[in-house]
């Protein structure tokens, strides 16, 4: 069966609450796109429709003050030459060694971000392999006011929208707790509809 194309269609309101905020998980999925073995899209170039790892490579879980991730997309660019920008905001609280570690090891690497809502089995993904995220700015802060550290990441490249990818394509991280949480199964993930 042929891969359908994109072809222009009317975009109606699909419910009266469809501009409500939605309710993210706690944690935000991160990866590095070297570690990642298959990703591929459908034809219109925004469904993941394959999505795997390298054997013994997984994705992680970092922890996000939920009132603060924000993944989303902006369109820039020339006549002829524009595309969308993948960004990535979120706060992590505290400055503990592991997530300074993080950062430390992350700062230069080519990422992709997965974000999972609390409702649903879509979930955005920012990057790919050829327009990874990576952390723009990681501004500390410890005060009297707060002790946390506010992450961007964002795409250097310009391309395609924002993608969605169900959730039965995420693999596990490498955290029983994380997954259980994100309400991961790993069942198909572990494949992600293979090389």
């Amino acid at each position: 069966m042929a891969e359908e194309t994109y072809s222009l269609v009317s975009v109606p309101r699909k419910n009266n609450n469809a501009g409500r905020a939605t309710g993210k998980k706690g944690y935000v999925i991160l990866f590095r796109w070297d570690d990642v073995a298959t990703f591929t899209k459908d034809a219109k170039g925004v469904k993941v429709t394959a999505f795997a790892f390298a054997e013994g490579k997984k994705p992680i879980g970092v922890y996000a003050t939920q009132s603060t991730i924000n993944i989303y997309d902006t369109a820039e660019g020339d006549p002829d030459a524009r595309g969308f920008i993948h960004h990535l905001d979120f706060e992590h609280p505290g400055s503990e060694q592991e997530f300074k570690e993080f950062l430390n090891n992350n700062v230069n690497e080519n990422l992709g971000g997965i974000v999972v809502n609390c409702a649903g089995d879509d979930c955005k993904i920012a990057g790919t392999p050829c327009t990874p995220l990576s952390i723009s700015t990681a501004e500390g802060q410890d005060n009297n006011e707060a002790n946390k550290t506010t992450i961007n990441l964002a795409s250097a490249l310009r391309g395609d929208t924002l993608g969605i990818i169900p959730k039965s394509l995420i693999p596990l991280t490498d955290d029983d707790t994380i997954n259980s949480v994100l309400g991961l199964t790993g069942a198909e993930s572990s494949q992600g509809g293979g090389v």
